[in-house]
């Protein structure tokens, strides 16, 4: 499938140089394009759903747009525990246990390149190379998950929501603007609208952010950087 690019987006070319793929010897990068393929992805599309039980696996590199991560609690309450973009990889978990503990959506439409997981594996297995650029990358993400993790785990509310929108901002006009209802910024952290929509009013009185319609201007990028990485207010 061939995908017209449009202002801002960028190549699978692009998204793999900038990805930990980019690092995997030739022969190797050379088998897993072979059997890869482009295809668009929209808005609310689910790419898979949570699944414990040792069954599946998908592999996805993130070329445009935004995905999620997510789990859902015995309760059915849902809570986003990050996002995926430009040059990330998802579903390394599923490849490696062959089932997913969270779920993935789109955020915004845009392009994935799905990568056979089997292919991966057997890379994985036969090269030590390989091995040890996986071992690398999990490990990275290991340290940046814990890092994400304590804010929205110890955070206020005005925290988690400091972090969310910051992860679903984009540059429009010189502007960072994040198109999000205050539903979806409830369910991304586990909350109810009528405290977002209090924690946002405050976060708007102190020059945070502005309203402009349906979406949410960050009007102070540092200063919501700093809150975003703090525990305490």
């Amino acid at each position: 499938m061939s995908v017209v690019l449009g202002p801002g987006e960028v190549s699978v070319e692009q998204a793999w140089a900038a990805s930990f793929l980019a690092r995997l010897p030739v022969r190797a990068q050379e088998q897993l394009r072979a059997s890869a393929h482009e295809e668009e992805v929209f808005a609310g599309q689910n790419l898979y759903r949570e699944l414990r039980e040792p069954r599946f696996s998908v592999l996805i590199m993130v070329v445009n747009g935004l995905l999620r991560a997510y789990v859902t609690s015995p309760q059915g309450r849902q809570m986003v525990t990050r996002y995926w973009r430009p040059g990330e990889l998802v579903g390394m978990t599923s490849v490696m246990r062959h089932g997913a503990p969270s779920g993935v959506d789109v955020v915004r439409q845009g392009t994935i390149l799905r990568l056979d997981p089997l292919t991966f594996e057997r890379l994985g297995r036969s090269d030590a190379q390989v091995a040890w650029t996986i071992a690398e990358e999990l490990a990275d993400r290991l340290i940046i998950g814990a890092e994400v993790r304590l804010p929205n785990a110890f955070g206020s509310v005005r925290v988690r929501l400091a972090w969310h929108l910051l992860e679903l901002a984009c540059e429009v006009d010189g502007e960072q603007v994040a198109r999000v209802t205050q539903q979806d910024l409830a369910d991304s952290i586990g909350s109810v609208r009528e405290v977002v929509a209090r924690a946002l009013l405050t976060m708007s009185q102190d020059g945070l952010i502005a309203r402009k319609g349906p979406a949410v201007v960050i009007t102070d990028p540092d200063r919501m950087r700093l809150l975003a990485q703090s525990f305490t207010e």
